[in-house]
């Protein structure tokens, strides 16, 4: 059986029948205070209901500070009308890491205890910054994520990364916070222990996947990270195919990336290095499932060898009714069950594209080593 449904079969198995981790519980009498941070390069369309959605939290926030990364467009301007604080970079920094970092360790404004980082195209849901802030409590948790949902479910690859959230936070990082290690506490919405994240320098800047990087920093240093699935945010997601093809190449490249960045210090947290391995190996032999998928089972059935045929559909059968189950769920808990029913199909339809994107990434990063350096949005 290769190793995709070994591995989501497990996964499923880790999510359902382990018991969960309850949350520590929190004195009501810690309310730490917060700093939202969000670094922005010509934002000036979505700036105002990031900052508008953080200004109606159910839980205070000490500042608003908004890293114009030398925009080229009304940003800074917008986001001073809206009430936020805006420290605006020396010259451009070329990256997000770089430009959160201006603010966090370059600079002594942040006081507050923790700091929240957002996204300049990312809206909060009301409740978001007081659902997660207690899920920093314990003394050696690092950091804490959302859940995601886009912000528009609109086009087909809108759906379809609505789906892929479902699935992928719904189950793997669900299961992974299960066992203690989300593979990244995402840079979209995430809060921060501002001693620790000064402590561990900052966002890193060596790949393209600022958040990751420093999620498994954290834990090769001996941190915790959190999901708190209830605490939701809402970023702006590719609509078309070319910004879709961008950002996933970002993501997997910038994957690859944090592999060779860290290497064997990766063994020292034994779950992380478990978890990694497995979606490298995973993926590198995701081909041979869709080659027998897409090529050798309608071969099969054409010739008349039912018997293999039912093979292949019976190993592949436990994906798809995990993979549904999972979709519909978690659709019906976000009240999105017609998006969800078909985004579940759409799902099915984009995995070999996606299979074949992270094949490329691994050609340019592992094999003629073209780094991916240049940071591009996802909207």
């Amino acid at each position: 059986m290769p190793l995709k449904q070994v591995r989501n079969a497990l996964v499923a198995f880790l999510y359902f029948c382990i018991g969960k981790k309850r949350k520590a519980l929190v004195p009501s009498e810690w309310q730490p205070e917060v700093t939202v941070v969000i670094p922005a390069f010509n934002e000036e369309k979505t700036i105002e209901g990031t900052i508008r959605s953080i200004q109606n939290q159910t839980y205070p926030v000490e500042e608003i500070i908004v890293i114009d990364d030398c925009s080229t467009d009304k940003t800074g301007e917008i986001a001073k009308k809206c009430g936020a604080s805006v420290l605006r970079t020396l010259k451009n920094t070329g990256s997000k890491s770089r430009a959160q970092n201006y603010a966090i360790m370059e600079t002594d404004l942040i006081k507050t205890e923790a700091i929240i980082t957002i996204d300049a195209d990312t809206i909060l849901d009301c409740r978001a910054i007081e659902l997660i802030v207690p899920s920093i409590y314990e003394k050696k948790v690092f950091s804490a994520c959302g859940f995601v949902i886009p912000q528009s479910i609109k086009t087909f690859w809108e759906i379809t990364r609505y789906a892929q959230y479902l699935y992928c936070i719904g189950l793997n990082k669900k299961a992974q916070d299960n066992i203690g290690v989300p593979l990244v506490s995402s840079g979209c919405f995430s809060i921060f222990k501002t001693k620790l994240l000064r402590e561990l320098g900052g966002f890193p800047h060596e790949t393209m996947v600022e958040d990751m990087a420093l999620t498994w920093k954290a834990y090769i240093l001996g941190y915790k990270i959190r999901l708190d699935p209830e605490a939701i945010c809402y970023p702006k997601d590719p609509p078309t195919w070319p910004i879709y093809k961008g950002q996933v190449l970002r993501w997997y490249r910038g994957f690859l990336q944090c592999v060779s960045l860290y290497k064997l210090q990766l063994l020292k947290n034994k779950r992380l290095s478990l978890f990694v391995g497995w979606y490298v190996s995973s993926a590198i032999i995701a081909p041979l499932t869709w080659l027998a998928i897409l090529v050798i089972l309608p071969w099969l059935l054409i010739t008349g060898r039912i018997l293999p045929s039912l093979l292949i559909l019976t190993w592949f059968a436990a994906d798809i009714i995990i993979t549904f189950a999972v979709i519909m769920r978690e659709g019906c808990r976000h009240s999105e069950v017609k998006k969800a029913f078909i985004g579940y199909f759409l799902y099915w339809i984009v995995s070999p594209i996606e299979c074949g994107l992270f094949m490329l990434s691994l050609w340019y990063e592992w094999i003629v080593k073209k780094k991916l350096t240049t940071w591009d949005k996802g909207h």
